[in-house]
């Protein structure tokens, strides 16, 4: 338990760093990758809607911290995020790629609309719905589908490795 915690908080920090200052250099149209939650998205259809939570959370939390206009909306946002994904991991078969193509889609359109409506409230950016869906959600739903084919698998392979050394470990 204690590895897996220290493996995700490491994880968490190392994207968000990656996320902050490489992935500003490979923007396409403006639009960049959101790392953070196609983390929590493949982790959280790995290993259920609680850990999906706290990953969510914890990850939303450093988001807020470092690069937040509105605190606690990253937090909120990527929280029920994981616990979607999370509670639609035990409905459907994981393993198979386009289930998770899809969730990233359509959680990417979830989460970014969120941010609009907070931001909304905020009175931060009160740009109009199709053009926020046109430049922003759509685009970057695309994007991060994308990259959840790649990140999905690594997390595959991460959480099966961390698996085999829980049950290694509690036998002695």
């Amino acid at each position: 338990m204690r590895k897996k915690i220290i493996f995700h908080i490491i994880n968490i920090f190392f994207i968000i760093l990656v996320q902050t200052t490489i992935l500003d250099y490979i923007k396409i149209n403006g639009i960049k990758p959101n790392l953070i939650l196609v983390y929590t998205i493949c982790f959280s259809l790995l290993a259920g809607s609680e850990d999906g939570a706290i990953i969510g959370l914890f990850a939303g939390m450093m988001l807020d911290i470092i690069v937040g206009k509105v605190i606690g909306a990253y937090s909120l946002i990527n929280m029920y995020t994981g616990i979607i994904s999370g509670f639609m991991s035990k409905k459907y078969f994981k393993e198979n790629i386009l289930v998770v193509l899809l969730f990233t889609f359509f959680l990417t359109m979830f989460y970014e609309y969120g941010i609009y409506l907070l931001n909304r409230i905020g009175n931060l950016r009160a740009h109009s719905l199709v053009f926020v869906f046109k430049t922003v959600l759509f685009p970057e739903a695309l994007y991060n589908s994308i990259i959840s084919i790649f990140a999905y698998s690594l997390s595959l392979k991460a959480q099966n490795r961390l698996i085999l050394k829980n049950e290694a470990t509690s036998q002695f």
